[in-house]
């Protein structure tokens, strides 16, 4: 999608100029994702880290001296980082879905 700027649009009602606003959104998010240095690091880093939750996630063991209840608690420590990373990641990825839809809705909505 070509950007444009929304000065030089005359929209035709409201919910065009939030489509527009929508669609600019995604492909900035898209941009920031593939192109710029932190889109890319922090991508990366979310990436890594529900990565290292697995890996973690299978080292625990629930038979060990410390008992079934530390295991608990490391598990969920872990669970909530790679819950993190995957709401980061769902973020960007809703945020880019929604920007297509939109751009898709934006083409059809003045025929």
């Amino acid at each position: 999608m070509r950007t444009a700027s929304k000065e030089n649009i005359d929209f035709v009602d409201e919910k065009e100029r939030e489509l527009f606003a929508t669609a600019i959104l995604g492909e900035e998010t898209r941009q920031f994702l593939l192109t710029h240095p932190v889109g890319k690091l922090l991508h990366h880093r979310a990436k890594i880290q529900y990565q290292q939750a697995e890996v973690d996630a299978l080292k625990v063991d629930p038979d060990g001296w410390r008992g079934w209840f530390h295991a608990r608690r490391q598990l969920r420590v872990i669970r909530n980082r790679a819950e993190v990373a995957r709401l980061f990641i769902a973020w960007v990825g809703e945020a880019m879905v929604e920007g297509s839809n939109a751009e898709l809705e934006l083409n059809d909505y003045r025929k």
